[in-house]
């Protein structure tokens, strides 16, 4: 049986400059993608390109993705979004033990500010919600 690297990418309109965004997680809020407000925020997906506000911006939701990292990430470890400040949002950290956030797995870690790969789940991982 032939294995195919499958991915399922998205287009949004950018609702602010991404232009230095590009592998940075991002949200959805109003049918437009954005960097995140808080580390609280529940993920959409992985930047693909580096869309100016108004552009498109294309998302990949599921499948593996090369993601600007935030910290040292490991492989195997969940990865959630980072949030430092309006304009250092959307990294990729350990999720530690919030997999209630977490985009996906780690499939080749690295150091802060390099490129890892993450498998992304496609839905974050809802630990102990109520429905």
């Amino acid at each position: 049986m032939a294995i195919e690297n499958r991915c399922i990418d998205v287009t949004f309109e950018a609702g602010e400059d991404l232009s230095n965004d590009q592998f940075r997680i991002v949200v959805l809020a109003s049918g437009k993608v954005r960097r995140p407000d808080s580390s609280s925020e529940i993920p959409l997906g992985v930047l693909q390109n580096a869309p100016a506000s108004g552009e498109a911006a294309v998302v990949r939701l599921i499948g593996i993705s090369k993601v600007q990292l935030g910290e040292t990430v490991a492989e195997n470890e969940w990865v959630k979004l980072e949030y430092s400040s309006a304009s250092d949002a959307g990294k990729g950290l350990d999720a530690d033990g919030a997999l209630d956030l977490a985009v996906g797995r780690c499939l080749a870690g690295g150091d802060e500010d390099e490129l890892g790969e993450v498998l992304l789940s496609g839905a974050v991982h809802q630990v102990n919600a109520v429905s």
